[in-house]
């Protein structure tokens, strides 16, 4: 599955990285560790990119 890393918005495979967090029950996935340290400092910062589309 592609996903797009919301720290720094670069598209790569979900099954190739290590690096994932739950947040507000969503689940992110980083391609790197700087960008899984990054949100996880600043969770809002990033989240905000990725909401999921209600209604």
């Amino acid at each position: 599955m592609k996903v797009i890393c919301p720290v720094c918005n670069r598209l790569f495979e979900a099954e190739c990285t290590p690096y994932t967090t739950d947040y507000n029950n969503i689940k992110y996935y980083f391609d790197t560790e700087i960008c899984m340290l990054a949100f996880l400092r600043e969770p809002d910062r990033f989240a905000f990119k990725c909401k999921k589309n209600e209604g």
